[in-house]
C-alpha cells in the first residue's frame, strides 16, 4: 500500500502541466501552480514557527483554496483540522482551542463573529477566499508580506519537479482531525492517519471507475469525510482534474457542471439525487401514465430506457457509475434507480472514524435496502447470536480504523470492544455475500410494549418516501409511536396544495405507512412541524431535541 503523500507527489510530477483544481466557471490551476502554492504555504508555516505535526484548521466552504491548504498540510507534515463552516463562531473557537491549532483558514463573515483573543495558540487567522490576514500575532504579518521574496530566495529558478518532495509522514502518523457531531454531546475530533486515507484511496480506486488524469466533478463538502476522501483525496492521488462546484448542489447547478465536464463517476448524498431525479423526470414518474408503466416496468422497457437516458444525459452522458451514501435513500427512489430504470447506481456506507469506506455495492448485483458488500480485507462481525438473522451492532477491525478521538481518551476507549473491534454504533445483519443491511443506530433503538426492538430510522425512511413529506422523526410517547413530520412546502406549492390540506394528507400517509409495517411498529399519532429539524454538521437530525 502506497502512502497518500507519495501518491499525491507522483500525481504532481506526472501531471505537472495538466489541470489540477478548478472552481467551476471561476478559475483553473495546473498541478505546477498547485505545487508552487503548496511550497509557499510550507515556507510560510515554517517561518511562522510551526513545527511538524502542528495543527492547521480549515473552517470554510469547499473550494480550490480549501484543497490547497489541506494538501499543503498533509504533504508538509502538518495536521489538517477540518471544522464544518456552519458551526457557530463560539463552537469554532472552542474547537480551534481543543485541537491546539496554530493557524486558522476561515471565511471573513465567519471570523467577524469570533474573538481572536479567545484563541491564544493561533499565530494567525486568514480569509481563505482572498488569503488576506484577518488577525495575527508576533511578526506573522511581516513574514506574510515578504513571502514572495522568501520564496524567490528558496527557489531562485522557480519551483521545479525536482523540488517536489511530500514524503514527510509515516504510515501511522495522524495527518487529519475531523470534527463531527453526534446527536448528543460535544463534537469529537476523529484522528485519521496516513494509513487510514491510503487504504481508502487504494480501495476506492479498485472498486470505483476513477480514471487517472480524467475530469472529476466535486459537489460534496470537504469538511465531511465522505467529500474529503471521495471528492478530493482520491482523485488528487490519481492525477485527476477536480472541478469544485462551489455552489449549492441544486439540480440546475449539478446539471451545468456535469454537462460541461462529463465525468465517469459521481458521488452524491440521497437528497441531491432525489432532487435531481425530480428535476429531470419528475413530471413523467408522477403522471398517471408514468406510474402505470413503471409499476409494470418489465412490460415497458422502452419507457424505462427513455427515462434512464434522460437522467444519464443530464449527468453529462459519460457516467459509468454514480454512488450515494451518508444517509438512507428512500425505497421508492432506490427501486426507481436500481431496478425500474436499471441505472448504474450503487450505495455505500462508511463513517468518519474509518475515513470512511466500510461497504459499497457492485453494479449488476444490487440488493435492495443494503449498504453494499463489506470491503473484502476488513474483519467484520455482527454482535449477535445469528449475524444473518438477528440484528446486532456492526463491528470491525482493519487499516481504515482511526487512532482515537483527540484529547478524549474516555470516548476513544468506549468505542472499542475488549478484543479490539471498533464499535460503529449501527445495528444490522450481514448475509452470506458479506452484504450489509443496517436498521438504525444502537442509541436510537426503541422497545415496544411487548419487548420487540423498533428501529425508528427504518420507519422514517418509509414515511419520507410518501407524498409531500420532506423529513420526519419517529419517537416514543408512552407506549406508542408518534411521528413528527416536516411537509415538503416547495413540492406542495408547485402542486397547488395549501397548508390547510397537510393534516388530511399526512393522516392518509400514516394509514399507508401502517399498512406496510408490522403491528408493533404502527405509528399511532403525528404532528406537523413547519421548520426543518435541527441537525448535526454531518446532517443527522438531533433526535434528542424531539424525543
Amino acid at each position: 500500500m502506497e502512502k497518500i503523500n507519495r501518491l499525491f507527489e507522483a500525481s504532481v510530477k506526472q501531471y505537472w502541466d495538466s489541470p489540477a483544481l478548478s472552481d467551476f466557471r471561476v478559475s483553473t490551476e495546473n498541478y505546477s501552480v498547485l505545487a508552487t502554492k503548496i511550497a509557499k504555504l510550507h515556507l510560510l508555516w515554517e517561518k511562522a514557527g510551526l513545527l511538524p505535526s502542528d495543527k492547521v484548521a480549515i473552517n470554510a466552504k469547499s473550494s480550490s483554496h480549501w484543497a490547497e491548504v489541506f494538501l499543503a498540510a498533509v504533504s508538509g507534515g502538518y495536521v489538517s483540522v477540518q471544522l464544518y463552516n456552519a458551526f457557530l463562531p463560539a463552537d469554532t473557537q472552542s474547537l480551534v482551542n481543543h485541537s491546539d491549532s496554530r493557524i486558522l483558514y476561515t471565511e471573513k463573515n465567519n471570523f467577524s463573529s469570533m474573538d481572536f483573543d479567545a484563541m491564544p495558540a493561533l499565530v494567525a487567522a486568514i480569509d481563505i477566499d482572498s488569503m488576506e490576514i484577518l488577525a495575527s500575532r508576533g511578526d506573522f504579518s511581516e513574514i506574510y508580506a515578504g513571502l514572495d521574496q522568501l520564496f524567490a530566495e528558496r527557489y531562485p529558478q522557480g519551483l521545479t519537479i525536482a523540488d517536489v518532495n511530500y514524503d514527510r509522514f509515516g504510515m501511522d502518523d495522524v495527518c487529519a482531525i475531523m470534527y463531527t457531531s453526534g446527536s448528543t454531546g460535544s463534537p469529537k475530533g476523529v484522528m485519521l492517519t496516513i494509513r487510514n486515507f491510503s487504504w481508502n484511496v487504494e480501495r476506492f480506486s479498485e472498486l470505483a471507475p476513477y480514471g487517472r488524469g480524467e475530469n472529476y466533478v466535486s459537489i460534496l463538502p470537504y469538511s465531511h469525510i465522505f467529500g474529503l476522501t471521495c471528492d478530493l483525496v482520491t482523485p488528487m492521488c490519481l492525477g485527476m482534474h477536480v472541478v469544485i462546484l462551489c455552489k449549492m448542489p441544486v439540480p440546475v447547478n449539478v446539471e451545468a457542471i456535469m454537462q460541461e465536464y462529463k465525468p465517469k463517476i459521481f458521488f452524491a448524498v440521497p437528497l441531491v439525487l432525489n432532487k435531481f431525479v425530480e428535476y429531470t423526470v419528475g413530471s413523467e414518474i408522477h403522471s398517471a401514465e408514468g406510474k402505470a408503466k413503471l409499476d409494470a416496468y418489465e412490460q415497458h422497457p422502452e419507457y424505462s430506457a427513455m427515462l434512464r437516458d434522460r437522467i444519464l444525459n443530464a449527468l453529462g452522458g459519460n457516467i459509468k457509475v454514480f454512488v450515494t451514501g451518508g444517509a438512507a435513500i428512500a425505497p421508492e427512489i432506490e427501486s426507481l434507480l436500481a431496478f425500474k430504470l436499471r441505472l448504474p447506481f450503487i450505495t455505500g456506507y462508511g463513517m468518519s472514524e474509518c475515513a470512511p469506506l466500510l461497504a459499497i455495492g457492485k453494479l449488476g448485483s444490487y440488493k435492495a435496502r443494503s449498504c453494499g458488500e463489506c470491503i473484502y480485507d476488513l474483519d467484520v462481525r455482527i454482535d449477535s447470536p445469528d449475524e444473518k438473522n438477528c440484528p446486532g451492532e456492526f463491528q470491525l477491525k482493519g487499516p481504515c480504523v482511526f487512532s482515537g478521538y483527540y484529547n478524549n481518551p474516555e470516548a476513544t476507549a468506549a468505542c472499542f470492544t475488549e478484543d479490539g473491534y471498533f464499535r460503529t454504533g449501527d445495528i444490522g445483519v450481514i448475509d452470506d455475500d458479506r452484504t450489509l443491511f443496517l436498521m438504525g443506530r444502537c442509541k436510537n433503538m426503541l422497545l415496544s410494549a411487548n419487548g420487540q426492538n423498533i428501529y425508528p430510522e427504518e420507519i422514517e425512511t418509509l414515511l419520507n418516501g410518501l407524498a409531500y413529506v420532506a423529513e420526519s422523526v419517529v419517537v416514543q410517547r408512552g407506549s406508542q409511536l408518534h411521528a413528527i413530520i416536516v411537509p415538503d412546502m416547495q413540492k406542495a406549492e408547485t402542486a397547488g396544495i395549501d397548508g390547510g390540506s397537510f393534516q388530511s394528507i399526512m393522516a392518509a400517509n400514516i394509514e399507508i405507512l401502517n399498512r406496510r409495517l408490522p403491528a408493533y411498529e404502527a405509528v399511532n399519532s403525528f404532528e406537523l412541524r413547519l421548520e426543518p429539524f435541527s441537525k448535526t454538521p454531518k446532517g443527522s437530525i438531533r433526535r434528542f431535541l424531539y424525543s
